[in-house]
């Protein structure tokens, strides 16, 4: 069965259409004797109008002579529902005040609608398609880019549970009701449910690779909406206030998602985007400020590594001389500590009689606060700046004296091993263990 056909006279017919899409009377040709001259638009093959009711419809349309050969036209018009649904976007999109045509072709031949929808001014061409049909992405993908290279809008309608291409075109899932009910849109249109934090300064969700306060980037998400009449889809789609729109919440997802969606969705989308890209920007900066930090922290501590490793070569290349110095100095050999300790301003002690009689390279920063313990003691340094400093601390008129000696080449200090570094992405990704996916 098809709607459309060519009349020997009139041209083109509409058989859905009182009048024939032409100002003629459909009783004028059915049952006609001799038979109209009707015949298929694609075949070329003769054509008889038929006359039918299926429960609320009364249909009218052209059926193909016995022995019609193979005609693209009778297979895409193939089978009832293809036939009701054709009728129902044609019969919606009138309603809303636009024109409707059954199996309109591009004049090149590159894409045939099967209703091709225009606006009263001419402006907007939308096809509706009835894809009741098994098809392949590919092919779906193609024909869908074929109307977008025409300049014409398409959504794709289907009855199928298992439809693979609902992502990836305009398209949503129709199902008519058993009861005879108008026909539902059960799936392919979406709403926006907005979340933000209370204080939107400060995120709850906090993604745990900073520290601080980050500001909300949002947590809303799509969601499917209760099933709604066909009639009032169409109706959208002729008034541009329902568009097909690729998701781009959640930001992380890869795959292309289309849905239809008004524009107060959009907005909602688009102000959660728009938060979430200054967020991973506040993310960034307080990362960098972060990451100085750290940088400055490891080198600090590089550093205090580096001076503790030349104090504790100082005080062993010191040990020898001082011994010398001490024995000469109080006629008994002495006895050397074998490490600094805190009591002695992290310096070696060396005693002599079981008592303190000097320090080998004292931290001079520590030996302020334990002047009055260290004041009896000789000091010992390696150089005359480590002397200048121990004495600038020391109590006044204490003993700093200098023993030279030959110093090694200050050992290397293993690096720190620095921490992993990830990128905004990466630390939402591992947030929401999309990284182990």
């Amino acid at each position: 069965m098809v709607f459309v056909g060519v009349h020997g006279e009139w041209g083109r017919i509409d058989a859905t259409q009182a009048d024939l899409g032409c100002g003629q009377d459909r009783e004028s040709i059915y049952k006609a004797k001799p038979p109209a001259p009707l015949t298929c638009y694609e075949c070329a093959w003769r054509l008889h109008l038929v006359h039918k009711t299926d429960g609320p419809y009364d249909l009218w349309f052209l059926r193909h002579a016995a022995n019609a050969p193979h005609c693209e036209a009778r297979l895409a018009g193939e089978g009832m529902a293809h036939h009701l649904l054709k009728l129902d976007l044609a019969h919606h999109a009138r309603a809303a005040g636009w024109s409707a045509e059954y199996e309109v072709a591009a004049p090149d031949g590159s894409w045939r609608a099967d209703v091709l929808a225009t606006s009263a001014d001419g402006t907007r061409r939308v096809a509706l398609e009835a894809q009741m049909a098994a098809i392949s992405i590919t092919e779906i993908k193609a024909r869908t880019d074929r109307y977008t290279v025409a300049g014409v809008e398409v959504c794709w309608f289907t009855d199928r549970k298992t439809v693979p291409w609902l992502d990836v075109v305009p398209s949503v899932q129709i199902v008519r009701p058993q009861d005879g009910g108008a026909v539902q849109v059960t799936a392919g249109a979406v709403r926006f449910e907005p979340e933000w934090c209370h204080d939107r300064a400060d995120c709850d969700w906090n993604s745990g690779y900073v520290n601080g306060a980050l500001p909300c980037g949002g947590h809303g998400k799509w969601v499917a909406v209760e099933p709604f009449p066909l009639a009032r889809f169409v109706t959208a789609i002729c008034a541009n206030t329902s568009r097909p729109h690729r998701l781009r919440v959640p930001s992380w997802e890869k795959n292309e998602t289309w849905r239809w969606i008004t524009r107060r969705y959009f907005e909602l989308e688009e102000e959660q985007n728009r938060a979430t890209v200054w967020r991973n920007q506040a993310m960034e900066r307080l990362a960098a400020v972060q990451r100085r930090q750290q940088e400055v922290r490891a080198a600090a501590e590089q550093e205090h590594l580096a001076a503790i490793e030349a104090l504790l070569q100082r005080q062993k290349a010191l040990v020898k001389p001082v011994v010398e110095f001490v024995f000469h100095e109080a006629g008994a050999y002495p006895t050397v500590g074998r490490d600094g300790i805190p009591e002695f301003a992290m310096g070696v002690p060396v005693y002599v009689g079981g008592k303190p009689y000097a320090v080998i390279c004292p931290v001079a920063g520590r030996v302020s606060a334990l002047r009055d313990a260290l004041a009896p003691l000789i000091l010992f340094a390696a150089t005359e700046h480590e002397r200048g400093r121990l004495a600038a601390q020391a109590a006044p008129g204490q003993r700093v004296e200098v023993l030279s000696v030959e110093l090694p080449p200050p050992a290397p200090v293993p690096a720190q091993r620095s921490q992993e570094r990830l990128t905004v992405k990466q630390a939402v990704n591992r947030m929401f263990g999309l990284d182990r996916m």
